[in-house]
């Protein structure tokens, strides 16, 4: 890949815009091919979840890069000042050189090919590990750089293999996934100098205002809860509200839910959690809290030996102490812990006192109150009265904050991340020749500041 990129280490705007226009009619026409393959990866994925929160966000984000990409191109002037007039100096945004994407499974299709396709629109070549959890979708994702490995080649493998993928020397590291691998990643990084974007995860928080429409909160959280069974990076982990709302905020969420979901966990618009081993993951978190003294709504049954499709539906704690598993990790699934606090003060400081979140949401319709929010908690993406949706927006920024990660991409941060703003001046004769003057000027005014120092 390294001798690939020298041959033609700068691409220019027509030859990146053709390949990502290959790559965009060679997606549309493969969409059903893709659902179905995700559908077999999770052992029953629902068209929503594939189309709209998979799919259509990879189609829109490719879209708008073409159509973007000539602008983000274009050398950046800047002034040279007085003293360096009349020369010239820009910024040219240049490729990095090999990029290397290490890909999840919970959204295998969006969260594979949104970071390959930012790296080859900013002139790279990439190099992309895929979850050896979704082999399916890794099959249809071969099949588009069938025969343009030598922009994107394709890798597949356990951890094993992803960890050999991160000690290689590239030029760039781009990773998805759990934390705590998202350590080991930046550690074997760095052993090469390399450069890193971590987009991980965390505790998303949900701050519900005393004046919140309960109806319309609750049917949000669930779409952020219920989309791909909660296995978003970015879903809504766990609610703070006040005693004041609580009862209320409950009573919305199982209304909705149930109206929703009128077959519960067997209801076939929820999908399923991927594997037999993530399920019983999220079975003993609900063990734990009911084990400490939680309440969990629905009764929990004992379902550790079923069958595929995973289906779980949505399970309320409430009543969640700090040393239960539900508020100690992050959940990944459709289990929502309700916390009580005293006041929107006392929420903001839970959050404050816990590790930065990858994304936060808020509900009132209080401007005041949005815009401390807003200014005050350090997460990294925020919705006001919604969830999940700003993830959604091609033209917004998308990256974590401390224990969530670093670095960001989509719109035009994604191109600037894989590329180098590489800083350029250029003078013309006229500089020069005062170069040479003011050389020789001081030349002459250090001769009696040396005789003075010889005497």
């Amino acid at each position: 890949m390294k001798a690939a990129y020298s041959a033609a280490p700068f691409a220019d705007l027509n030859d990146r815009v053709a390949l990502l226009q290959t790559l965009l009619s060679r997606l549309v026409k493969a969409q059903e091919a893709f659902v179905n393959a995700a559908d077999l990866d999770f052992n029953g994925r629902t068209e929503f979840d594939s189309k709209i929160g998979d799919i259509m966000p990879t189609i829109n984000g490719l879209k708008y890069q073409i159509k973007h990409l000539s602008k983000w191109m274009k050398p950046d002037r800047r002034r040279s000042g007085l003293a360096m007039w009349p020369s010239k100096v820009w910024v040219q945004q240049v490729p990095k050189g090999v990029v290397g994407v290490i890909a999840p499974w919970n959204y295998p299709i969006q969260l594979s090919l949104l970071p390959v396709f930012t790296a080859l629109a900013a002139g790279n070549r990439v190099m992309l590990k895929l979850s050896e959890f979704t082999p399916h979708v890794n099959q249809e994702i071969i099949m588009l750089f069938a025969d343009l490995t030598e922009h994107c080649m394709i890798i597949e493998g356990d951890h094993t293999v992803a960890s050999e993928f991160s000690s290689l020397n590239f030029d760039h590291l781009f990773f998805t996934g759990a934390t705590n691998i998202g350590k080991k990643v930046m550690m074997s990084a760095a052993e090469n100098l390399v450069p890193v974007t971590l987009e991980l995860g965390g505790k998303s928080p949900v701050i519900v205002a005393d004046d919140a429409d309960m109806i319309h909160t609750a049917k949000s959280i669930l779409l952020g809860k219920l989309t791909n069974a909660g296995q978003i990076c970015v879903a809504p982990d766990y609610v703070l509200v006040t005693k004041k709302n609580k009862s209320a905020l409950i009573e919305a969420l199982k209304e909705q839910y149930l109206l929703h979901f009128s077959d519960g966990k067997h209801d076939k618009k929820l999908s399923s959690i991927i594997t037999k081993r993530q399920f019983q993951r999220l079975c003993g978190v609900l063990d734990d809290a009911i084990n400490k003294g939680a309440t969990v709504w629905p009764e929990v049954k004992n379902d550790t030996d079923q069958t595929a499709p995973f289906r779980m539906g949505l399970h309320i704690v409430t009543e969640p102490t700090e040393d239960m598993r539900v508020l100690q990790d992050e959940i990944f699934g459709p289990i929502l812990p309700i916390i009580e606090v005293d006041s929107i003060d006392a929420a903001l400081q839970y959050i404050e006192l816990s590790e930065r979140p990858l994304a936060s949401y808020l509900f009132t319709e209080n401007k005041t109150l949005q815009d401390l929010v807003c200014k005050r908690l350090r997460t990294g993406t925020l919705a006001i009265n919604e969830t999940i949706l700003q993830v959604t927006i091609e033209d917004m920024p998308f990256g974590g904050i401390g224990h969530s990660g670093m670095g960001q991409y989509h719109a035009k941060e994604g191109f600037l991340t894989f590329s180098h703003g590489k800083s350029i001046l250029a003078s013309d004769k006229k500089l020069r020749f005062r170069t040479a003057l003011l050389l020789k000027q001081s030349k002459l005014l250090l001769e009696p500041i040396k005789a003075l120092f010889l005497k």
